[in-house]
């Protein structure tokens, strides 16, 4: 029986009008669930610019510092979103990044306004569903910079989630309109892992 089925369905799929093969393969690609990458923990800065398919955005931020010795420090870092993880290194030219870790869990992306010093002006954080894992500290040069970064975050965050139609804010709206609905919390189904986070 199973040889049967084998070879009816190899006779049968080349001879369907290329309209039906097509909706076929549009229903095989959106049943293919997407999974959450793991982060390369050694690779350099411009080969990971360079990857195939290329990155989704990439620049110098400043990161808070993780650890309890640098809470209060916020060294300029060359961060790159791809493949729904966030590698930061120290410079563009960078061998290996100082750290990285997955956006898996993570639901939200939001100003940090406790976060706001004179050095410090438009800060912003991406939080985590679950609060016993880190809530990770940035801030950018201007607003319009912490803007796309939040929006490529929201982004990415959406598409390995599976909401990859979930529309973005348009630029036409007042700058209270977009974050409000860049800040709304993402209703996700976390892949359940043991992530190994950056602490610095």
């Amino acid at each position: 029986a199973k040889k049967t089925i084998i070879i009816y369905s190899a006779i049968l799929l080349p001879e369907l009008p290329s309209s039906k093969r097509n909706v076929i393969n549009v229903i095989n690609m959106a049943a293919t669930p997407v999974s959450w990458p793991i982060p390369m923990r050694a690779i350099g800065a411009q080969n990971l610019l360079t990857m195939p398919g290329g990155v989704s955005t990439s620049g110098y931020l400043h990161k808070k510092g993780g650890s309890q010795f640098s809470l209060m420090k916020w060294p300029l870092r060359f961060i790159i979103i791809h493949k729904g993880c966030i590698y930061y290194f120290k410079s563009s030219t960078s061998a290996a990044p100082q750290g990285a870790f997955s956006l898996n869990g993570y639901n939200r992306v939001i100003r940090a306004a406790e976060e706001t010093t004179s050095s410090n002006v438009f800060p912003f954080k991406i939080v985590h569903f679950s609060k016993r894992h880190r809530t990770w500290y940035f801030s950018a040069a201007s607003e319009d910079e912490r803007r796309k970064w939040m929006r490529h975050l929201r982004k990415e965050i959406s598409y390995y989630n599976d909401k990859r139609d979930l529309p973005l804010p348009s630029d036409d709206l007042d700058s209270e309109s977009i974050y409000g609905q860049l800040e709304e919390p993402l209703e996700i189904s976390p892949v359940e892992e043991d992530p190994e986070a950056g602490t610095q």
